[in-house]
């Protein structure tokens, strides 16, 4: 079996996460049970094997035979029952892609963390596999999917560098944010608790992005008040926040463990 990365960031303790969910006799069998339907994949009788071939998606020398196996890969989206199986072992081909990009990002932008931004970018490739453009494309796969991931993860990067010095110069804040839950309402916080436990469990939240948002969505302290704690500017905060429920946001809406109502909770 493939082993992950040695590196302690949230991208390589995802993907040392879900290559031991994937190593165990149970993950494997669901693997052959996914694959046996396409001659293409059941060539492969491990993950790790079929993910080894693909992870040179990015080559611009790629050829045909990878392209045919990631349509193929990617052509089994659609199947409900194999959806998580689907999701791991993509997430697994496109990992070193994303650790490059959030390198060049937080290198260039030093004012967004590493954990805002390779979150972002994996909202971005999940969302980017089940698009028609995507779809659409026959040669190039994995090249035009890392582009993608390249691209917004820039744009992104740029809108929220304007959005932050728009707001440091002008002091403002964004009036939204400062919506809190209520204390009476156990069933609102119920559910945010169980939406929060699924995305830590799942990477997509570090255990302090956690925090901040239990305290800010839960326990009703301000930004104001956050700020003072952490030491951080307000507007530091408020963006911490914002961008933590943007992706919060995108994550409910692509992927099989939000909810309508978990993710209304998060809305203005």
């Amino acid at each position: 079996m493939m082993t992950a990365s040695y590196c302690d960031c949230l991208i390589c303790r995802l993907e040392a996460s879900i290559i031991a969910e994937l190593s165990d006799d149970r993950s494997r069998e669901e693997f052959r049970f996914f694959a046996v339907s396409s001659p293409i994949l059941a060539a492969f009788p491990s993950p790790s094997e079929l993910i080894q071939k693909l992870r040179d998606h990015d080559n611009h020398d790629q050829n045909s035979s990878s392209d045919e196996i990631l349509r193929e890969l990617l052509g089994r989206g659609s199947d409900t029952l194999f959806q998580p199986m689907w999701q791991r072992l993509l997430l697994l081909v496109f990992v070193p892609t994303v650790h490059r990009t959030t390198s060049q990002v937080t290198s260039t932008f030093p004012s967004l963390t590493r954990d805002d931004t390779a979150q972002h970018l994996f909202a971005v490739l999940l969302e980017f596999l089940h698009s028609k453009e995507l779809h659409s494309r026959h040669s190039h796969l994995g090249f035009t999917i890392a582009r993608k991931i390249r691209r917004s993860a820039f744009r992104w990067a740029i809108r929220e560098s304007h959005r932050s010095l728009s707001d440091e110069t002008n002091g403002t804040a964004t009036a939204v944010l400062e919506t809190n839950v209520s204390d009476g309402d156990s069933h609102t916080n119920i559910l945010l608790q169980q939406f929060l436990d699924n995305c830590q469990r799942r990477g997509w939240l570090s255990h302090e992005e956690r925090e901040l948002l239990t305290q800010f969505k839960l326990e009703g302290i301000s930004c104001p008040e956050l700020a003072r704690r952490s030491g951080h500017s307000v507007v530091a905060i408020r963006h911490r926040i914002q961008r933590l429920l943007d992706r919060l946001r995108r994550i409910a809406q692509i992927s099989d463990n939000g909810t309508p109502e978990q993710l209304n909770l998060f809305l203005p």
